[in-house]
Order: structure tokens, then C-alpha cells, then sequence
């Protein structure tokens, strides 16, 4: 019976030698492809942020109460906090508590994002050491038996394929956890900065309520279609009345799928 059960295990184990090599393979592709989108998201998003995200917060709060969704559109602000920030600033009109409730939903749902795709990257630094711990035992139980044998071949063969899973392992682990390191860094800033954009937003909501301008309510998201048009193109126009100094709230000019009331703006101008 013993020796069926070491039969079986080393069967086992030298059976799962290719498919870790394989994982080996896929996270050593995945730690490169990491290295290369957070350069692209540094390039392409990260500049943009720490150089605008001022200067939208001063023009949403200066900006007229129907020009809120233009100032979004026209930022350079990252397409999950354009949608976020839109769907707040288009549903203004609604109760304090429940436009509060929808903002603390959609700050939610950016930071769920951001949180999947760290999380990525936290299980790539647990399961890259583990993958190259099994890369590095498998292969010494026939490489001690070759060294009895005094098969020097077969050991140098299995001592390469123990150092090389070692290495890949590590090297995939310390990759994603650095990679990682800088992007909850990263996103911990563009929670704070969601968070103070949404409180401006509740802010200017409120100031609108006490001067008794009419805001805009049951706005449900932007159509997929449009999304996939690249609605939210960062650093894209797509104002709510271009041809008027000040873009007031009608049934013309608000976001799709909201109802639009009339605005004290129109009867003050």
C-alpha cells in the first residue's frame, strides 16, 4: 500500500510540473504587462490629474449651476469620476438625503474599481512565490535521485529548472507588489480627490436649493451606445448649450435621460 501511495504522489507531482512552468510563463507576461500599463496610465492619466484636478474643483464651484456638466465634460478627469461626477451633478435636483445616498454610491462603485485592479496585483505577489516554490521542489526529487545515480546530466537538468522557477516566481512577485504599491498610492488620491468633488458637488446643490434654482433630476447613467462612442473621452467637449454664455438646464440641453426643470438663471438673465 505505501509504495502505491508514493507511486501516486510522485506521479502527482511530476505531473504538475509543466502546467506551474505554464503559470510561471503567464505571470511573468502578466508582471511585464503591468510594468507597461502602469507607465501608460502614469503618461496618460496621472499627469492629467495632479494638473487639473485644482483647477476643475475652482471651476465647478465658480461655474453658473447649469454649467456643472460642461465643466465635467470638458475636464480631464478620468472617465469612471466623469461618469460618477455626471450622475450626481445631473440628478442635483433631488432631496439632500438621497442625492447624498447617490454620491456615496457612485464614489463606491470608482473605488470598487480601483480596488479590482489592485487586487490583481495582490494576488499575482501571493501566488508568484507559491508557483515558483513548486517549480523549485518538483524537480529536486529526480534530481537527488539522479545525483545517486551519479547521472550529473539529469542533475544539472533539474537544479536549472529549480533556480529558473525560483527566479521567475520572485521576479513576478516583486514586480506586482511594487506595481501595486504605486497604484493604491495612486487611488488613494483619486478617492480623496472623488470625495472632495462630490462634496462640492453637494455643496453647490444645496446653495442652489436656498436661492430657489429649479435643478435637474432622473438622470439614470449614460446609454451604452453613447459609452462606447466615447462619451466620456478624457479632456472631450460635449457642452449642454455651446451657442449660450451660460448654459441653462432645458429640456434640450440636459443630459440624456434627465428631467430638466426650468431655472431661475433664465428668468434672471
Amino acid at each position: 500500500m505505501t509504495v502505491y501511495l508514493k507511486d501516486i504522489l510522485h506521479a502527482a507531482a511530476q505531473g504538475l510540473l509543466i502546467p506551474v512552468m505554464i503559470v510561471l510563463v503567464l505571470l511573468i507576461a502578466y508582471a511585464l504587462f503591468c510594468i507597461g500599463s502602469v507607465v501608460t496610465e502614469y503618461v496618460t492619466e496621472r499627469r492629467h490629474f495632479r494638473a487639473h484636478m485644482p483647477r476643475v474643483i475652482n471651476t465647478i464651484h465658480d461655474a453658473a449651476y447649469a454649467d456643472v456638466n460642461a465643466v465635467i465634460a470638458d475636464s480631464a478627469l478620468l472617465i469612471p469620476q466623469k461618469e460618477a461626477l455626471t450622475m450626481v451633478a445631473s440628478n442635483m435636483g433631488l432631496p439632500d438625503d438621497d442625492l447624498f445616498a447617490l454620491a456615496k454610491t457612485e464614489v463606491s462603485k470608482v473605488e470598487e474599481t480601483y480596488q479590482r485592479i489592485v487586487g490583481r496585483n495582490d494576488l499575482v505577489t501571493k501566488v508568484a512565490p507559491m508557483m515558483g516554490l513548486m517549480a523549485t521542489l518538483i524537480p529536486l526529487g529526480p534530481g537527488i535521485v539522479a545525483m545517486g545515480q551519479a547521472d550529473v546530466n539529469q542533475l544539472a537538468q533539474s537544479l536549472l529548472i529549480a533556480f529558473d522557477g525560483t527566479v521567475a516566481g520572485l521576479v513576478a512577485a516583486v514586480v506586482s507588489m511594487v506595481v501595486g504599491k504605486v497604484r493604491k498610492r495612486w487611488y488613494a488620491q483619486y478617492s480623496s480627490a472623488m470625495e472632495a468633488l462630490m462634496t462640492c458637488l453637494l455643496e453647490k446643490a444645496s446653495e442652489a436649493r436656498k436661492a430657489g434654482v429649479e435643478l435637474p433630476y432622473g438622470y439614470e447613467g449614460v446609454p451604452e451606445a453613447t459609452r462606447a462612442r466615447g462619451f466620456f473621452r478624457r479632456g472631450g467637449a460635449q457642452r449642454s448649450d455651446a451657442s449660450s454664455p451660460v448654459a441653462v438646464v432645458t429640456e434640450a440641453s440636459a443630459p440624456v435621460g434627465a428631467t430638466a426643470r426650468p431655472s431661475v438663471l433664465s428668468e434672471e438673465r
